[in-house]
């Protein structure tokens, strides 16, 4: 479970400009951060600027091929859906346990 302080680490800024350690960027940050998008831009707007700034991110580390559109705005959707207005994350994500620890590891970008 991330941590309050790893939350830190991650923002829209510093994911859009790539400056983000790939080896901490595991599932539950890639989900923290479309939360932080969904949180505060519009559905479509959310979605658009989260998958550029993917896209980007797994250029720079040279990992495009772990890049999937359809699962990347399916994740997005999904988080878009069970958020409730008002939510903290730590909130979001004890309501949520079953997009943490059930889905495959893998080796995320």
């Amino acid at each position: 479970m991330m941590s309050s302080s790893l939350t830190d680490l991650y923002s829209i800024d510093r994911f859009e400009s790539a400056d983000v350690d790939p080896s901490r960027f595991d599932h539950e940050a890639h989900i923290y951060v479309g939360w932080l998008y969904l949180k505060n831009f519009p559905r479509e707007e959310a979605i658009a600027r989260f998958d550029a700034a993917l896209r980007r991110l797994t250029m720079k580390i040279g990992a495009e091929k772990k890049y999937n559109a359809m699962i990347t705005w399916l994740f997005l959707l999904l988080i878009d859906e069970r958020a409730q207005e008002g939510e903290d994350w730590p909130a979001f994500r004890k309501r949520n346990v079953d997009i943490f620890e059930n889905w495959p590891r893998q080796n995320a970008a």
